[in-house]
C-alpha cells in the first residue's frame, strides 16, 4: 500500500495566479523575483519562515527525506501557486524542504508585510483563506484516492497533474523529471515507472521522448477520479 505520506502528494490544478489576484499583486509590488535553478532549496526543514512565496513560472516539491535518505514528496507546487504563508500566519518553523524541479522564477516577500496585511487588507486575508482551505479539502480528497489506488492509476494521475494542453489538443508533460524522482513521488520503484511508460507508449496512450509525454488518452487507466 501507498505510504500515507507520499499520498498527501497533491496540487490544485490552477490558472496562473490561483492564489487570488490580491496575494500575486502583493508579491509583486513589494516582493522580489528570484531565480532558483533546478534542485535548490527555496527553505529547508527547521528554517525560519523569513517570506511567502509566488511562483511566477516553474515547479517545485514539498519533501521530506527519510533516515535512509529517501525522498517522501508531500505536495507539487507550480506557476500560479503561493507557498509558505501557513507558516507565517502559525508562527512556526519550516516543517518540509521545498526544492524546485524545474528551474523557477519566484517572488519572495517579506514575512512581515504578510503579516501586516492580512491585519488590514480584507481582500487579501479572504484571498489566502481560500487558498488554504481549498487545499485543506483537496488534499484530503487526494489521500482518500492515492491510497486505494493501483501504481498504473497514480502515475496516470500524476502526469495529469503535472501536464498542461498543448495545442493540438493533447496533455503535454516536459519531463525534467527522471523515473528514479517520479517514482518517489507515488511510492514504487523506477523500473515500474520505465514498464508502464513503455506499454502505454505501445498501447497508443501516450507519446515521448527524452524531452517530454504528450498524452493522448489515459482515461482508460484513470477515468474520472472526482
Amino acid at each position: 500500500m501507498l505510504d500515507l505520506q507520499t499520498a498527501a502528494l497533491a496540487h490544485n490544478q490552477a490558472d496562473p495566479k490561483s492564489s487570488g489576484d490580491s496575494v500575486y499583486a502583493l508579491h509583486q509590488r513589494h516582493g522580489t523575483l528570484r531565480h532558483f535553478p533546478k534542485g535548490s532549496f527555496v527553505f529547508t526543514k527547521g528554517s525560519v519562515p523569513a517570506g511567502s512565496y509566488f511562483i511566477e513560472s516553474g515547479l517545485l516539491k514539498v519533501c521530506q527525506f527519510t533516515d535512509e535518505g529517501r525522498d517522501v514528496t508531500f505536495f507539487i507546487r507550480r506557476t500560479g501557486d503561493a507557498f509558505g504563508l501557513a507558516e507565517i500566519i502559525l508562527q512556526q518553523n519550516h516543517p518540509c524542504y521545498a526544492q524546485c524541479l524545474h528551474d523557477s522564477q519566484i517572488w519572495v516577500l517579506d514575512s512581515s508585510i504578510i503579516r501586516e496585511q492580512i491585519l488590514t487588507n480584507p481582500e487579501v486575508t479572504r484571498d489566502i483563506l481560500y487558498t488554504l482551505t481549498h487545499r485543506l479539502i483537496h488534499h484530503q480528497s487526494t489521500v482518500e484516492l492515492l491510497i486505494s489506488k493501483p501504481v498504473a492509476w497514480r502515475l496516470a494521475w500524476l502526469l495529469q497533474q503535472l501536464g498542461n494542453p498543448s495545442p493540438s489538443g493533447e496533455i503535454q508533460v516536459e519531463l525534467d523529471l527522471n523515473h528514479e524522482e517520479i517514482s518517489n513521488m507515488i511510492g514504487c520503484t523506477r523500473q515500474t515507472v520505465s514498464e508502464l511508460l513503455s506499454k502505454w507508449k505501445q498501447q497508443g496512450l501516450i507519446r515521448y521522448d527524452r524531452k517530454q509525454i504528450l498524452i493522448q488518452n489515459l482515461k482508460p487507466i484513470i477515468g474520472d477520479p472526482y
